[in-house]
């Protein structure tokens, strides 16, 4: 567990196991405590890595333009690994798909849990997105966490997800100076992505969400689809399902050791 230096920021990583390198990308939720059951499980078959997304969790960083492809290809240099499969969750879902595109030549697998894809927006309901923005603008963060959480945690909130939610840049801030690159959109190149590919689509998530994954699964080759009876907080609430359902599918792709 440490911070590694990547393209002026520091980044926070943790490690485990050994074998076939296998990243986890957590969701705008939360930082990587998010995929803590995951990899630590997976640690006893793979090299599992986590990091804290750049304004997330423990991750350090100025104000300064940020590339969030750029930073993940960042933590595999930084930590010399030359491939690895990507699993993403949520935002770090359309990361990953992201970084598949750009950068094949580093990804052996990818799963997209939850995920989004860039050029395919997620237009949650009017009215609830005024009343998130209205309490974020008058510095109400428990009242802006708790609309969010009504929104992604439909089937019970729980202390640990209030926990996570301060670990955001919405509760924390960013410094001055902080800017997101663009993501390009991806959605009309689905059909470009080469390595095995799982999409897990949680049945409690937004209607519009779980359609981005449906179109990622149907238009992905050879993609596997899986649903499961949670929101979006699965990797926590399924922690042993979503464990065993990654295990059997990198254990099925990895690369020869």
């Amino acid at each position: 567990m440490a911070h590694v230096d990547v393209n002026g920021g520091r980044l926070w990583v943790e490690e485990a196991g050994s074998g076939a390198p296998v990243l986890f990308v957590h969701g705008g939720l939360g930082d990587s405590r998010l995929w803590e059951p995951q990899a630590t499980a997976l640690a006893a078959e793979f090299r599992t890595i986590r990091y804290d997304l750049r304004f997330w969790g423990r991750s350090e960083s100025p104000g300064i333009p940020v590339n969030m492809v750029d930073d993940l290809v960042g933590v595999l240099d930084a930590l010399d690994v030359e491939r690895a499969a990507l699993v993403g969750l949520s935002l770090g879902g359309g990361l990953a798909l992201d970084v598949t595109l750009a950068h094949p030549e580093r990804v052996w697998a990818l799963a997209h849990v939850a995920g989004g894809a860039s050029g395919l927006p997620l237009q949650l309901d009017p009215e609830i997105e005024a009343a998130y923005e209205a309490a974020v603008e008058r510095g109400d963060l428990d009242a802006a966490m708790e609309i969010d959480l009504g929104i992604w945690a439909p089937l019970g909130v729980e202390e640990r997800f209030r926990e996570l939610w301060h670990a955001t840049p919405d509760a924390r801030g960013v410094p001055d100076g902080a800017d997101f690159a663009p993501r390009p959109p991806v959605h009309e190149r689905l059909a470009e992505v080469a390595v095995p590919t799982l999409v897990v689509v949680a049945q409690h998530d937004p209607e519009q969400l779980r359609e981005i994954g449906a179109r990622v699964a149907r238009e992905v080759p050879r993609a596997t689809l899986v649903e499961l009876d949670s929101d979006h907080y699965l990797t926590l609430r399924e922690p042993d399902r979503v464990s065993e359902i990654l295990r059997d599918f990198l254990a099925a792709n990895a690369p020869p050791a």
